[in-house]
């Protein structure tokens, strides 16, 4: 079945997917532009460990939907920048945890500002209803999993 011959919920919800994909395309080079020195993940992760204390590798590697193996891999690079420090946890060896240093949580609420004032740029063609309406649909599309 051809794009043209589908129903036209499928060729809505395909041009939907395309234009979300392509945002988040966009997002991500002007996250490269503004925050070069932090890539999308290592931002996530610092995110991770910005909004939850000390939170375990394992935890980090579930909310970013990858391996352990790859985790460690972001994780040596943030030790290495010394952006977080990396820790066993007292009550149970087998965990790793992570901690914000305090150049890391410097270094995140910049890259985090740089980041939310190049999409307030972007958000401002739009109105304020339009915005308005924008974060509702999107938090009813992150909802609905």
């Amino acid at each position: 079945m051809s794009l043209a011959t589908k129903p036209k919920s499928t060729s809505r919800t395909a041009d939907i997917a395309s234009l979300l994909v392509s945002l988040t395309r966009s997002m991500y080079k002007t996250m490269r532009t503004v925050a070069p020195a932090c890539s999308f993940l290592e931002m996530k992760t610092l995110t991770i460990a910005y909004e939850h204390k000390n939170p375990a590798m394992k935890y980090i590697a579930d909310e970013l939907g990858i391996s352990s193996p790859a985790v460690t891999a972001i994780i040596d690079r943030l030790v290495e920048n010394k952006d977080v420090e990396r820790y066993e946890d007292e009550a149970d060896r087998r965990v790793t945890r992570i901690s914000l240093t305090s150049q890391g949580k410097k270094n995140f609420e910049k890259n985090r500002a740089a980041i939310y004032e190049a999409f307030n740029e972007r958000a401002s063609a739009l109105t304020e209803s339009e915005q308005i309406e924008l974060s509702r649909i999107l938090t009813k599309l992150q909802h609905n999993q």
